[in-house]
């Protein structure tokens, strides 16, 4: 095992110190976002306290995942007008932040699963579907999952396809090359 100089221990205990007075900090940050988002949340979307609270956990994901306060305020906004509220809309949120897990944007997220709520509330209207919260929340999560799936198995496709140009592009350099198998 390498020896470390005592200088080196000095710097070690000085980067432990500056991380943990650096985490309360950020936390405390956080945390102030977290409030001013649940308080815009309250006023704008005219949801109780105890409503706001329950979405505590998917708010601090979506700032966790540097999302933007509009964004979420927005699909707050259309998760009401369609209808999606307690439950429902908790899952609206979830799902928004599991498809920005998956890489999408704050902005993408929103517009996928705000795009998934309007069709199956339509559907729900067209066919006087008796759907309650959870099961309207569960069918646009189903939704925006298969098309996450989709997305991704497309962008596969799509990497492999330039993966073969690539090789063949290289091929063709070799068989160019002197010494190659030109025309062969």
């Amino acid at each position: 095992m390498r020896h470390f100089k005592p200088y080196n221990w000095v710097l070690i205990l000085n980067l432990i110190l500056a991380m943990g007075l650096f985490y309360p900090a950020l936390a405390e940050v956080q945390d102030r976002d977290l409030l001013q988002l649940k308080d815009q949340i309250h006023k704008d979307a005219k949801l109780t306290q105890q409503e706001v609270d329950a979405l505590e956990p998917e708010l601090r994901e979506h700032l966790r995942l540097k999302g933007r306060g509009e964004i979420i305020k927005e699909m707050v906004q259309t998760s009401l007008k369609e209808g999606c509220k307690g439950t429902c809309l908790g899952e609206m949120l979830r799902t928004m932040n599991r498809s920005m897990a998956r890489g999408l944007s704050g902005k993408q997220a929103q517009e996928m699963v705000t795009s998934e709520l309007r069709e199956q509330a339509r559907e729900r209207d067209q066919k006087r579907l008796q759907l309650n919260e959870q099961e309207l929340g569960d069918r646009v999560q189903k939704r925006v999952e298969e098309r996450l799936i989709e997305r991704e198995g497309m962008r596969e496709k799509t990497m492999e396809r330039e993966r073969m140009k690539e090789m063949e592009k290289g091929m063709e350099r070799q068989r160019m090359q002197p010494g190659g198998r030109m025309g062969k």
